[in-house]
């Protein structure tokens, strides 16, 4: 019975390890496209980016009612006040390289961010987030991007 014990509380530490790091990292479990896909995306997967279409709201590419080069520096400063490195940043293409730290184990995840001309008020931003390592990142690359699209709006 003993060993039963220490096995149902191993297993119920690990899940809600799992469970407050997903939270951590505003995985959005229960919006669309549900509870089912986001976990398996969280937990199969170790990249993040925008798209016109993609299935997390949260995702699609954002536009926004201001210039490219406003944009551009407005992410710079976010990004510096995330506490993101630079690796990279070419004003000419309006796009950027970045490492930032997961809060809790602290590994890289890379950062690319490019700022894309709609017309002359409006702009929009593609952003691809990808974990250095291991296959899951349960989900802080999507919170990286949630993070600076919030930074941005604020």
């Amino acid at each position: 019975m003993t060993a039963i014990k220490v096995i149902a509380f191993a297993l119920v530490f690990v899940v809600g390890l799992v469970f407050f790091t997903l939270q951590r990292n505003g995985a959005n479990l229960f919006q669309e496209p549900g509870f089912a896909k986001r976990l398996t995306t969280y937990l199969t997967t170790n990249v993040a980016e925008t798209a016109d279409n993609h299935p997390f709201p949260e995702l699609r590419t954002p536009v926004f009612s201001v210039d490219a080069e406003k944009l551009y520096q407005r992410v710079l400063y976010v990004a510096a006040e995330s506490g993101w490195s630079v690796l990279a940043n070419d004003r000419d293409n309006q796009d950027a390289n970045f490492v930032a730290r997961t809060p809790i184990f602290l590994f890289e995840d890379d950062i690319y961010i490019q700022v894309k001309f709609v017309d002359v008020n409006e702009s929009s931003l593609y952003v691809r987030s990808s974990s250095r390592t291991g296959k899951a990142d349960f989900a802080a690359n999507a919170g990286h991007i949630q993070d600076l699209i919030n930074g941005i709006k604020e």
